[in-house]
């Protein structure tokens, strides 16, 4: 079964109390530094990148095309190629593609991915946040980081966590809003259970 660990405070703190190398990969969706919505918590972006990649060879996450610069070189850059999406920022312009930053070798064959509009929207219809990313793209993600234990640390509505407990991954997030936490920690705790749902039934049959 998929373990998890949640903590409810800054994730920069948190990193500093972790060893290096103590992650198998840091998969994420940073404050973009855009300030999305009028949100207060993307009005900049983090100085985080140096604690990630102490605590993991391989660092996968989201930005704003106009944000990329404000990163070191990465290794490469992926492409979720969201279709028909129409956020705006302070930046101005619709967005149909995010960059995917990667640091550290990638397993991905193909380094491209895509979400048609109406999907994205049911799946993320009844999460009380922003900007949820969607759970098949974490999932990508997620698979093909090769590694036993993922860390998120701007968790968010939990989305990496959820991806994590359907793919028998361990689990660990930060979150700095109490809000976004409490929906997250539902969230990855209700993915653990349907997991061990077959389990009990299969136990109570026998």
């Amino acid at each position: 079964m998929s373990e998890y660990t949640l903590y409810l405070g800054d994730c920069l703190e948190y990193m500093k109390s972790m060893p290096d190398k103590s992650v198998d990969a840091v998969i994420t969706d940073p404050p973009y530094g855009v300030d999305f919505r009028g949100n207060d918590w993307d009005a900049f972006i983090p100085k985080w990148i140096n604690e990630a990649r102490r605590i993991t060879n391989k660092v996968m996450f989201t930005t704003g095309i106009a944000t990329l610069w404000q990163y070191p070189q990465p290794d490469w850059v992926g492409c979720w190629h969201n279709i028909a999406g129409a956020s705006r920022s302070r930046l101005n312009g619709f967005n149909h593609w995010t960059p995917i930053m990667f640091y550290g070798l990638s397993d991905f064959p193909i380094d491209t991915f895509e979400t048609r509009m109406g999907i994205t929207i049911n799946e993320n219809k009844d999460i009380d946040h922003p900007s949820p990313k969607p759970l098949r793209l974490m999932k990508w993600l997620v698979e093909n980081s090769s590694g036993d234990t993922i860390f998120d640390p701007f968790m968010g509505s939990g989305t990496t966590g959820v991806a994590c407990m359907q793919l028998g991954r361990n689990f660990i997030g930060c979150e700095i809003d109490p809000g976004y936490f409490a929906i997250a920690e539902k969230r990855i705790k209700q993915a653990q259970m349907q997991l061990l749902l077959p389990l009990d039934i299969e136990r109570s049959s026998i």
